[in-house]
């Protein structure tokens, strides 16, 4: 299937989607909890909630991707460390599982005492992203051909030598392919995280406007939070497709 009519496949989709959401929400199938699409878009249209949301997704995309950086350079430098030395790379396997198997609820408060209420959202972005990144950086360090290896060393290259030219190049188009995956995730981690504490971001207006029953402010925010991971899910997709024409 050619990669337009893909596309087109999507965007009809979305259409179908947004269309029944509208039915939904206009016909009261659900109640007041979907409400129609143009009363959730009619709140951007008013500026004081629009600036308040606007200041809202600022905090929280700061959040993510500080979330989304850290982890994924601490995921892809363990990654290369156990790809390295050998020794290492069970236990770092186990330990990756285990810090991604915690779940986010239980670690809020615990990073609310260590890290601050301020850096708890980009700690529980940053976790999920860690994982993805150490998973698909390890993968892709491993999938270059026994043979290529074999032929490389032969010609004189070194461990790093080989590292640098041969396997790091393998894996960045797996790094962007996990690197998008863990948008989405750093995202919601950072959402989470500002439920236990923090001043403001989306996180806070979802749960205040659910509290206080303000429904289509509270589907402004959602998406809102999911435009921009649906946006930056795009991006790093077209990344990914001219990583792997290049170094597939």
């Amino acid at each position: 299937m050619r990669p337009h009519s893909v596309s087109a496949y999507g965007f009809v989709g979305l259409l179908l989607f947004l269309g029944a959401w509208q039915a939904v929400g206009t016909l009261h199938l659900a109640g007041p909890s979907i409400p129609a699409l143009t009363e959730v878009f009619a709140i951007f249209a008013e500026p004081w909630k629009l600036a308040l949301l606007g200041r809202a997704a600022s905090s929280t995309l700061l959040s993510a991707a500080t979330g989304l950086v850290a982890g994924a350079l601490l995921g892809a430098t363990i990654a290369i460390l156990a790809h390295i030395v050998l020794p290492l790379r069970t236990g770092l396997d186990r330990l990756s599982v285990v810090v991604n198997a915690v779940p986010a609820i239980a670690l809020g408060p615990i990073l609310i005492v260590t890290v601050g209420r301020d850096w708890t959202p980009a700690t529980l972005a940053a976790i999920p992203v860690f994982f993805l990144i150490y998973v698909t950086v390890s993968s892709g360090l491993r999938s270059v051909s026994p043979r290529l290896k074999d032929a490389v060393t032969i010609m004189g290259a070194g461990r790093m030598t080989s590292l640098l030219l041969l396997e790091a190049p393998a894996a960045l188009p797996a790094f962007l392919g996990g690197l998008r995956v863990a948008v989405s995730a750093a995202i919601v981690g950072a959402v989470v995280g500002e439920w236990f504490g923090a001043s403001t971001g989306l996180g806070i207006v979802i749960l205040n406007t659910m509290l206080n029953f303000q429904i289509p402010m509270m589907w402004a925010a959602v998406i809102l939070a999911a435009t921009a991971s649906l946006t930056t899910y795009g991006l790093l997709g077209v990344c990914e497709g001219y990583a792997r024409r290049r170094f597939s």
